[in-house]
Formats: C-alpha cells, sequence, structure tokens
C-alpha cells in the first residue's frame, strides 16, 4: 500500500471519529441540558428547576411543615421567624420574617430552591430572582382542597411525589371520619376571630380556606357572605353567632371576652368563645386535618 493511501485513510479515520466524537459530546451536552422539572406555581409563574434541589429556604410555616412531613428536612438551610414546627426547625437559622425576609442572607445561603406562600411579596421576589435565585410560590388558593395541591406540588419538587401521596391520602382519611361522625348533626353559626380590637376586626370570609374547614367541621360561617379577611363589630352583631372560636395564644380569649361590644355578644354571654391551636387551622401544611378536628370537637362535642 501506497503511502499516500496509508495518509487517506488515517485521515478518513480521524475525520470520522471527530464527528462521531462531535456527536457523542452534542449528545452529552442535550442530555446535561434537560432541566429536571418545569412547574406551574401561583399566579401562573413557570419555573424551571435545572436538577433536584438538595438545598431549601422555607419562607412560609406551612411549607416549612410540608418539606418535614415529606422527609425532606434535612435539605432545609433557612425558615422564617414563624416556622415554629415541627421542633427541630429550630435548629436551622432562621432568614427573617414573612414579609420581609433578609435578602443578603438568603443569597448567602445559595440554596437550590427557595418556596413561599401567600404572604410573599413582589418586591421581594425581584430581589431574588436579580440574584438569580430560583423561587416557587405556592398559595392557599382560597379553598380547603389548596392544601393538597400544595403539597403535591412540593413533593413534586423535591422529587417525593410517592410520599406527598400518602400524605393527602392520610389527610382525606382523617376528613372523612370527621365527615361521617358529623353527617346528622345541625349547623350551628360560628364566628371565627382572626384579628378584633383596634386595628380592626377580621375574620374568615366565604373566599377563604379557613371558611371551608368551619363548614367541614360541621358548623356554619357567620361571615360567609363576606369576601376576604376584613370584617366589622357591627356585623358580628348583626350576625349574632352561637359560637366564637379564637387563638389560643397572646391571651385572645380573655382579650375579646373584656373588649368593647364583644362582651355583650350573647355567644359570649352564655359562654360559648372556644380557643383553638391557630396554627393548625391558619397554615394549609399537613396538619390541617387536625385543625379540622380540633374545630369540630369544639362545634359538636357530643360527636367524639
Amino acid at each position: 500500500m501506497s503511502k499516500f493511501k496509508i495518509v487517506a485513510i488515517l485521515l478518513l479515520l480521524i475525520s470520522t471519529n471527530t464527528i462521531f466524537s462531535k456527536s457523542n459530546n452534542e449528545v452529552s451536552t442535550q442530555q446535561k441540558s434537560a432541566p429536571f422539572l418545569t412547574i406551574t406555581g401561583s399566579k401562573d409563574r413557570v419555573i424551571t428547576i435545572e436538577k433536584e434541589p438538595l438545598t431549601i429556604v422555607s419562607l412560609a410555616p406551612g411549607v416549612t411543615e410540608i418539606i418535614f412531613a415529606l422527609g425532606r428536612g434535612d435539605r432545609l438551610l433557612g425558615r422564617t421567624d414563624y416556622c415554629d414546627f415541627p421542633e427541630e426547625v429550630s435548629k436551622i437559622p432562621s432568614v427573617g420574617t414573612l414579609f420581609q425576609p433578609n435578602i443578603e442572607k438568603i443569597v448567602e445561603l445559595n440554596p437550590d430552591i427557595i418556596i413561599a406562600s401567600t404572604h410573599f411579596q413582589q418586591e421581594v421576589l425581584n430581589k431574588l430572582e436579580e440574584a438569580s435565585m430560583t423561587v416557587l410560590i405556592v398559595e392557599d388558593q382560597g379553598s380547603f382542597e389548596g392544601v393538597y395541591t400544595n403539597i403535591n406540588t412540593i413533593g413534586q419538587v423535591l422529587n417525593a411525589t410517592s410520599v406527598a401521596n400518602e400524605l393527602n391520602n392520610a389527610i382525606k382519611t382523617k376528613i372523612d371520619n370527621v365527615k361521617i361522625a358529623l353527617s346528622t348533626l345541625n349547623k350551628p353559626s360560628v364566628y371565627y376571630v382572626v384579628g378584633f380590637g383596634e386595628y380592626g376586626d377580621y375574620t374568615a370570609g366565604g373566599d377563604t380556606f379557613i371558611s371551608d374547614i368551619i363548614e367541614l367541621a360541621g358548623g356554619k360561617n357567620s361571615a360567609k357572605e363576606s369576601k376576604g379577611w376584613s370584617y366589622s363589630l357591627e356585623k358580628i352583631v348583626e350576625s349574632n353567632p352561637e359560637i366564637i372560636i379564637c387563638s389560643k395564644y397572646f391571651n385572645t380569649k380573655e382579650g375579646i371576652m373584656a373588649a368593647a361590644g364583644y362582651q355583650n355578644l350573647p355567644a359570649i354571654k352564655d359562654g360559648n368563645i372556644f380557643s383553638i391551636d391557630n396554627n393548625l387551622i391558619d397554615r394549609q401544611g399537613p396538619r390541617i386535618a387536625e385543625g379540622l378536628e380540633a374545630m369540630a370537637k369544639i362545634i359538636h362535642p357530643e360527636a367524639f
């Protein structure tokens, strides 16, 4: 074989090798660039998550509870001042409040993902996105069903879909048991106190998930005709609820019983004001069924 033929064959082999190499590299690059998950959060924000999040900052107590319930608490780098359950969360550094988290601290932690909820501010979102942070926002969606959606969404993001399904099924089973216990009972009117006093009166309007809880717990929300959270003492007097339920924290019950206007309500005069661990009610998290059961026991103690 002549030298020219040998050189030609070598050049052909090198050229072919290069083509295969380029082709393999292109396939490899395509595989690496495929994102872990593309998901739609609240307000129809579509976010792309490049890799499975192994480090997280939670900016809502309900979100923190879901993360732990999914068995991903070991991935949590930061949480808010209000994230107080489960007990292990106290060992995780706080990044500030719900409304004003410390942006610099969050960026310094450099989590793979930040998960926020209802109280998240647009200004905070803008700053975090400017710092190239990946932010998922899940919201209450105005109904009890929102808890299932939030658990499923966070389960997908944290690669814990099967655990999320099990968790939702357990919640649904507990709720079904409460429904069965209450199925033949009358529904007394219930007023749920979110806030009262000099800064205004607040309750759960008919378009809130807490209103759903009251109805599921065998009550009739006395503020069902209103929307949102803002209310008035005049409306409370007019609706004349049979039962009043408030937070067990900060001496709320005693404060309401002594407050002008409230102290004359028949429900209070008759001793039908009760306190509850409102964290079970206010947070759309894995303990929501416990909150429903606790409220049902207040409204219908005879059923349990």
